[in-house]
Parts: C-alpha cells; sequence; structure tokens
C-alpha cells in the first residue's frame, strides 16, 4: 500500500470530523458554547483558503451586523495569549467594520491538521466561492490525501485520468473525496477545473476577484492576447453573458468589411485608358470584361 493509500483513511477521518464542525455554521449543534471575545483578541488565520472578500458584500454585512449584531458565531481556535480564526473570518471583517468590540465565537481545540481542512471545506461550503478559489481549495485537500505538495497534484490527477489501472489505491481514495465534498466527479474536474490554474493576466485576476465567471474567462482566453485586456474591463463593466462574450470577440477579430463608397473611390483613382493599356494582353482582356458586365449590371 503507498503512502496515498495509507493517508486516504486519515483524511476521511478529518474530513468526518470537520463537516461536524462546520455543521456549527447553520443549524447543527455547537460542540461547545458561544462565548463572547474582544476582536482586539482575535486573529485572522494566516493561511486563509479564501484569497477574496468582496469589499460591498463587507459593506452590506457590516450593516446588518450594526443592526443586528452577529448572528451566528465564528469558531477560533486558542492561540497563545490569542485566538485564531478557524472560520467566519468575514463576519470578522464585517464585525470591525461595524465598529463592534466583541464577537460571539466558539472555542475548539482544533490541532494544525484539522485546522487546515476544516477551514477548506468551510469555504469549500459557501455558495459565493469563485472557481479558481473552489480549485486550489480542492488541490489542497487533494495534496494531503495524496501525500504530495500542492504543485504536484495537478500533474498526478492527470496522469490517474490517463492511466487509471496504474493509480488504483489513488483513484480510490481521490473518488471517496470527491464524494465527500459532493457535487463533481474527479475526472470533470480535472478536465473543467484545473484549466483554472493556467489562465493567464488579466483573465485570471478577474476570476480570483470573484468578477468574471471562469466560463467567459476560458472563451476570453482563446481570444487574440491583445484583445484581453479589453475583453475583461468591459465584461465586468457591463456583465455580459457567455452569449455576448462570445459575440463580441466575433466582431472584434472580423474584419471591418470596407463600405461600397469607399471601394468605390479606389476603383475610379485607379481606373484610367492609360493604366488598362500598360496592363499585359490577358489582364487587360479580363479587366476590359468586368467593366463591361459592371456596366451592364448597373444598367
Amino acid at each position: 500500500m503507498n503512502a496515498f493509500g495509507r493517508k486516504g483513511p486519515r483524511l476521511t477521518n478529518l474530513l468526518e470530523r470537520a463537516q461536524s464542525f462546520t455543521a456549527q455554521d447553520g443549524t447543527g449543534a455547537a460542540p461547545a458554547a458561544p462565548q463572547t471575545l474582544p476582536l482586539d483578541l482575535v486573529v485572522p488565520n494566516p493561511r486563509q483558503p479564501r484569497r477574496h472578500f468582496d469589499p460591498q458584500q463587507l459593506q452590506d454585512l457590516a450593516v446588518s451586523i450594526a443592526e443586528r449584531g452577529v448572528l451566528q458565531p465564528i469558531m477560533v481556535r486558542p492561540s497563545g495569549e490569542r485566538f485564531e480564526i478557524v472560520f467566519g473570518e468575514r463576519r470578522y471583517r464585517a464585525s470591525r467594520l461595524a465598529g463592534r468590540r466583541e464577537i460571539p465565537v466558539i472555542v475548539q481545540a482544533v490541532s494544525d491538521e484539522e485546522f487546515d481542512v476544516i477551514a477548506t471545506l468551510e469555504n469549500l461550503q459557501r455558495a459565493d466561492l469563485n472557481r479558481f478559489e473552489e480549485v486550489t481549495g480542492k488541490l489542497t485537500l487533494l495534496a494531503r490525501a495524496l501525500n504530495l505538495d500542492v504543485q504536484e497534484v495537478p500533474a498526478h490527477l492527470r496522469q490517474m485520468r490517463a492511466s487509471p489501472q496504474a493509480h488504483p489505491e489513488d483513484v480510490q481514495v481521490t473518488e471517496q473525496l470527491f464524494a465527500q465534498l459532493g457535487g463533481e466527479q474527479w475526472v470533470s474536474f480535472v478536465v473543467n477545473g484545473l484549466p483554472v490554474l493556467a489562465l493567464k493576466e488579466p483573465m485570471r485576476a478577474a476570476v480570483e476577484r470573484g468578477e468574471l465567471a471562469y466560463s467567459k474567462a476560458l472563451l476570453i482566453a482563446r481570444a487574440p492576447a491583445a484583445l484581453h485586456a479589453e475583453l475583461v474591463s468591459e465584461a465586468v463593466a457591463q456583465g455580459w453573458t457567455q452569449v455576448e462574450v462570445r459575440a463580441q470577440i466575433r466582431a472584434r477579430q472580423s474584419p471591418r468589411p470596407a463600405a461600397a463608397g469607399d471601394a468605390l473611390r479606389d476603383l475610379r483613382r485607379q481606373l484610367s485608358p492609360a493604366r488598362l493599356a500598360a496592363l499585359p494582353e490577358k489582364q487587360r482582356a479580363r479587366a476590359e470584361r468586368l467593366i463591361a458586365e459592371l456596366g451592364q449590371l448597373l444598367s
């Protein structure tokens, strides 16, 4: 049995424990009674899987907290003389914006190993997670399951997809992991998720900020590089649909046809008895036939 196989059951247990904790964020029973802590004693997770917090959504939540308070406690763990956020950083940030001095918390003793898994899982359960954050979160869990560095996981997944019979235990545990996470299957993740890592700027930044849907970013990425910045900027500003993105790409790639009047003026400048006489015999005969046909069409 390889390291992946030995690691799989351990991760399964961690996920089950993580899911029992993240259930508190809704209606599940809390493992400990909520209490109130000064915000100054609470510190964010330095390895927070979530990269982007939408400023407008934070401001809206801050307004709600100012009026109604924090309705669901965040989870923290002891860290020296302070408490480190396990999940709930968005509520923590909004509470600071709202001018709150305290925040309701559930204090839970969580190991470093559990800490990373719980934080990642909680983020993956959020509806507003963008595709880039979702992919990096799943890669974090896969790295733990496969006993690999995160950077090594994409290539290994592609190998598994190409030759599943060569990695039977890896495939089995990966399938179990995705079954626990719910949603897409791991093969679909390889095909449709991993390409987000190859996105170049400015598409990557727009996806990471949650401003541009991943599907639209992929469409723009296939357009000429000279159009990328313009297309991203307008797609975000105007809220283009996928159909509109495709249409705009086609419009910008297609050369503008010359107006009929412009073509006629160009032809007049070039036509003269001397110019026709200077042509070789065959070309002159063809030009005369075309002029005659044009005369008949216009008559």
